[in-house]
């Protein structure tokens, strides 16, 4: 008997079947039957196809899945980004500036001076130095280009260069697919480690851990001189380096012959272990193959009649170390190798738990298309191995020994171990190690960043412990996520990105807290803890940056103009105990005071951060902090200028150029004027003392009302030694300039001579009444100090608190009446009070930019101390909005010393950027 009911069914035509009435008792489902209604929410809708990805973001993925070296952007540590044009033909810049009416920090319009690309070829990736002032720029054609900044962020030139290289030979089957900077020796291995900051009774404490540096480590053989790997897909490793005279040279070696397409590489990662570097490739075969990379650089001597030149020819050792085939993630097959990187080990100076390995991460991403997998969304998959050397383990019949006793062994290999993978549900776009390898942040395509631990990748979760501020994103940081971004790139520690968005626009982004900057008052949540370790949090990364000679304006940009006082002087107090080793001087001798304050560079740092957050609230003018970190930092910039310049060991100082002494001019009037104004200051308190009041609560009102520092420029260890060397020099500084106006070699410097000197005449007291005061008050603080028996600790304490808050310590109160009662009163006696009175002292700048009302603003030099004028160009500080002349090379040529060194950096520590 046929079976019909596993016949085939019948031929009915689409119209037949659409045009049949269907009885609907018929249709209903048995198990309708028995329970009723389907349960809300069982029914299965027609998936809903995933949103596609943008068409710039399609192209950044498969850009990165064809070859290693893609980036458009690169965020430099000395604080400017670059970005390649969309057609690649050219190089821009640009910079965050911080604004000094708002207080908020917005990216700088672009740079006129970009960088070219070569006539036959587009760049195809860029990346900057570990210092940040070099750029290395690859081609489509695999030429690797070095570019130099020019003492100004945004204006780089290309360095000179002699390669042994063929150029203008190359095709695109020579794209670079791996580069890695080395290290700049010394600069970059003296970066400490600060311990995470821990509460213990009411304090914020760390520990600063220096790396060994008799730890063998990679880098040039040359201090102060920068080299550079880079990989070919053909499997032609290149050096580049400088020589002693900075001049770059070549030299190539061929990892591995090819032969056919598959054995072109896709990507290729570099990370230092020890004294060598470890190269890992990757092929379109999906193969890994890991070498070991050692430089000998074969140093030599030169002798000539001119002195000795230091020659290096380096060669380069490969040791082929471990092979992988058919890599890939343990899951996920549909993905593509996107990225490649090697993390080193953690030193042990920074190791938190047990010791790490080096570590291969891969990045397979999957991005799916229109047509075939439309509904599953794009991700990426992170794929780990360790690095590990191994000992085979031998038969037992090998193991056995032998008749003379000896037995069999094998010698150690090294192997990949496979590690669990890590899955995202974000399209990684890169993947970066921090802070000595301890923290790894992937970066997605959403603009947000994900954070891992180092040696247990695991997630980064915030606020475990509100007792403890160790990372970012522990301290409750994280970025609001956003459309899909196609390119980003990193600063130095995280906390800022840039990026490009599908329609083209370029941007900016910054962590910020999980919770706002005030504390909320709903009697529920108490964020007051999180707040303060949100603060203590960010110190850290400021002195961590600080140290390794990062930029720092980003760390700065997190915080809002108007954060309460009490949080700016926290992050001020815990940034000074992080980054600063000593912080008082009081009570050593004067020569080893003036050693140590000269030597201390820190504090400069801090001190920059106090100058740009000191501001009024709701206002851009300084408060006190504000007002005592700019004094001090133009003090700190003109000291070291005439140390360098009084500092001849030869005794040679007046029989140097004449026209050096006029060029000082400026910088000794702005000393003199700062003097006359801390006179006038005190005899005003004292003029306005009421009785009945101390001294103490006088100059605590007038610092309350005015931010006036003249006191605590006085009252500070710092500043009051940099004050007593700057009178010793002008003391130098004024028989040398007797000398130099008889050798004056143009009438315009003997004039500017004699109108100083004519302005010395008529001050309203002798520099020799002010150093005697100056000295009896060193004197009674440190007799203040010794009777309270404060200790160093306290000392450092009582520091902190005068030069952020302004307060008047009572371990020093006993000085400030000595000071007001006797020493000031005997030099009134000596001045003419009613010069002093109307001596002008406003081009100083201490009151902050105001200016009174229908008065035109006289701009000076923050470097030379000289008036601006329309005609002249000029630089930004891109932190503190300082301006300075931007001289040509030919006018640098022939300026002094100091004026050279002027124009690197602002006297707060900033980077200029060039106007117009």
């Amino acid at each position: 008997m046929e079976d019909t009911t596993m016949g085939e069914a019948p031929d009915i035509s689409v119209a037949e079947l659409m045009a049949t009435e269907l009885d609907p008792a018929a249709l209903m489902d048995p198990m309708d039957d028995l329970f009723g209604d389907t349960a809300d929410g069982l029914d299965m809708p027609a998936p809903i196809p995933a949103a596609p990805l943008p068409a710039s973001l399609g192209i950044r993925i498969s850009n990165t899945q064809g070859v290693g070296c893609t980036s458009m952007l690169a965020w430099s540590n000395a604080g400017y980004m670059a970005e390649i044009s969309r057609i690649g033909c050219a190089i821009s810049f640009r910079t965050v500036i911080r604004h000094q009416q708002s207080g908020r920090s917005t990216l700088s319009k672009e740079s006129k001076h970009l960088v070219p690309s070569p006539d036959d070829a587009h760049f195809a990736h860029i990346q900057f130095s570990g210092s940040g002032t070099e750029l290395a720029a690859a081609d489509s054609l695999g030429g690797v280009h070095v570019y130099t900044m020019t003492g100004v962020l945004g204006r780089l030139q290309a360095a000179p260069t002699r390669t042994s290289l063929k150029e203008g030979q190359g095709t695109e089957l020579e794209r670079v697919v791996g580069l890695h900077w080395l290290q700049l020796w010394p600069a970059e291995f003296r970066a400490p480690y600060i311990t995470p900051a821990t509460k213990v009774n009411g304090k914020w404490l760390t520990q600063m851990r220096v790396l060994d540096q008799h730890v063998p480590r990679v880098h040039h053989a040359l201090e102060n001189r920068s080299a550079l790997l880079y990989v070919t897909a053909t499997s032609k490793l290149v050096l580049l380096y400088q020589n002693e005279q900075g001049i770059w040279h070549s030299t190539a070696v061929q990892l591995e012959d090819w032969q056919f397409t598959r054995d072109l590489l896709t990507h290729a990662a570099i990370g230092e272990e020890g004294d060598h570097l470890i190269l890992t490739t990757h092929d379109f075969s999906r193969r890994f193959r890991v070498f070991k990379i050692t430089i000998q650089w074969n140093i030599a001597q030169q002798s000539f009649s001119n002195g000795t030149t230091t020659t290096i020819s380096p060669t380069i050792d490969i040791r082929h170390l471990t092979l992988l085939n058919h890599v890939g993630p343990q899951q996920a097959q549909s993905t593509k190798l996107s990225s490649l990187c090697v993390i080193p080990v953690i030193q042990q100076f920074a190791e938190q738990g047990s010791p790490t390995a080096t570590t291969v991460v891969a990045v397979f991403t999957h991005a799916p298309s229109h047509m075939i997998d439309a509904q599953q969304e794009a991700f990426s998959v992170l794929a780990i191995w360790t690095l590990e050397s191994i000992t085979p383990t031998l038969h037992e019949y090998f193991a056995t020994p032998k008749t003379n006793g000896q037995t069999s062994a094998q010698p150690a290999v090294t192997v990949l171990r496979r590690q669990q993978d890590v899955l995202t549900n974000n399209v990684i776009l890169d993947v970066r190690a921090m802070y000595h390898n301890t923290v790894v942040a992937l970066t997605n395509s959403g603009g947000a960043i994900e954070w891992y631990n180092r040696s247990t990748w695991t997630p980064i979760e915030s606020f475990g412990d509100t007792s403890v501020a160790s990372s970012l994103p522990q301290g409750g940081f994280e970025y609001v996520p956003e459309e899909h971004i196609a390119h980003v790139a990193l600063n130095t520690d995280g906390s800022a990105m840039i990026i490009t968005r599908p329609e083209g626009t370029f941007g900016v982004k910054y962590v910020r807290p999980r919770y706002t900057w005030e504390p909320l008052e709903d009697g529920i949540s108490d964020t007051k803890g999180m707040i303060e370790t949100a603060i203590v949090c960010l110190a850290r990364q400021y002195a961590i940056v600080s140290s390794s000679n990062g930029a720092t304006d980003e760390t700065l940009a997190i915080l809002p103009p108007n954060l309460s006082y009490d949080l700016r002087a926290l992050f001020l107090q815990q940034a000074f105990r992080n980054l600063c080793r000593t912080l008082d001087v009081s009570l050593l001798d004067p020569q080893r005071q003036q050693q140590t304050v000269l030597k201390e560079q820190t504090h400069l740092r801090v001190l920059s951060a106090q100058l740009a957050l000191g501001t009024r609230l709701g206002s851009p003018e300084r408060d006190f902090a504000g007002q005592f970190a700019y004094v001090y930092l133009n003090m700190r910039s003109i000291s070291i200028t005439l140390a360098q310049t009084f500092s001849t060991r030869d005794g040679t100082l007046f029989s140097r150029s004449p026209d050096l002494v006029p060029s000082l001019i400026p910088l000794v009037t702005w000393v003199t004027d700062l003097i006359i104004f801390i006179a006038d200051s005190l005899a005003v308190v004292k003029r306005n003392l009421q009785p009945g009041s101390s001294a103490k609560e006088a100059l605590e009102r007038l610092v309350a009302a005015t931010g006036n520092p003249a006191l605590h420029i006085l009252l500070c260890s710092f500043p009051r030694v940099l004050l007593r060397m700057q009178t010793s020099a002008i003391a130098v500084y004024l028989k040398w300039i007797q000398i130099a106006k008889a050798r004056a070699q143009t009438l315009e410097h003997k004039q500017q001579m004699d109108a100083f000197c004519e302005m010395v005449k008529n001050m309203p007291f002798a520099y020799n009444h002010f150093v005697e005061m100056l000295m009896e008050f060193d004197a009674a603080v440190r007799s203040a100090y010794t009777e309270a028996g404060s200790s160093s600790e306290e000392r450092v304490d009582v520091e902190l608190a005068m030069m952020i808050e302004g307060t008047v310590p009572d371990e020093l109160e006993s000085a400030v009446e000595t000071l007001m009662g006797s020493l000031l009163p005997r030099f009134e006696s000596q001045a003419d009070m009613g010069k002093l009175y109307f001596w002008r002292t406003e081009w100083l700048g201490i009151h902050g930019d105001h200016v009174p009302q229908g008065k035109i603003a006289v701009r000076y030099d923050a470097v030379r101390k000289v008036r601006l004028t329309s005609d002249m160009k000029l630089r930004v500080c891109r932190r503190c909005g300082s301006e300075t002349e931007d001289l040509s090379q030919e006018a640098l040529r022939v300026a002094p010393d100091w004026v050279k060194h002027g124009q690197r950096q602002c006297f707060c520590q900033g980077y200029w950027w060039p106007v117009g």
